[in-house]
């Protein structure tokens, strides 16, 4: 892959993604489905960012590695902060105007589309395990961790370090 296309790929996630992983989808659909990576790597991709320092849409540099090694996850880097410091020299003009309810709206109606974007890729990385690639513990540990995220006082990186660690024992 050309590096420029890369870049642009990335650069437009990055610019459609309101944070963590809400670029994923449309990650996916760009290097998935082209061929460049397989869900396999995207799933890698979805780990080390998790476990790694920092924030989960540092997952985008490893899909930027898998593509293209180490210039590609240089062209990574650069396609996920460059909007948000663009946002940084905008936010003086906009902040009188970000307090209306229009734009409480806008920003209200953009995170539940992320959110949709996010289980439905969630649901697709998922099919496998459904179609008779998983056992009745994957389940139960997947909805288990699931219910301590969202009901728990948990952070969610102790739940993923315990899943990881059950994983490993009882995987065969």
């Amino acid at each position: 892959m050309n590096p420029l296309e890369l870049f642009v790929i990335l650069l437009r996630a990055s610019l459609l993604s309101i944070g963590g992983q809400s670029a994923l989808p449309v990650l996916r659909d760009d290097l998935v489905a082209s061929g460049l990576l397989t869900d396999r790597q995207v799933v890698e991709s979805l780990a080390i960012g998790r476990l790694a320092p920092g924030p989960t849409g540092l997952y985008i540099i490893s899909l930027g590695y898998f593509v293209l090694g180490w210039a590609g996850a240089a062209l990574a880097l650069l396609a996920s902060v460059l909007p948000p410091l663009s946002l940084v020299a905008a936010a003086a003009f906009l902040r009188r105007r970000m307090v209306s309810r229009w734009a409480a709206g806008a920003v209200r109606g953009l995170a539940l589309v992320t959110s949709g974007m996010v289980l439905s890729t969630t649901s697709t990385l998922a099919a496998p395990m459904v179609d008779g690639g998983g056992s009745v513990w994957q389940f139960a540990l997947l909805g288990l961790g699931a219910f301590a995220v969202a009901h728990g006082r948990r952070h969610p990186a102790w739940v993923i370090g315990g899943s990881a660690l059950v994983g490993l024992a009882l995987a065969r």
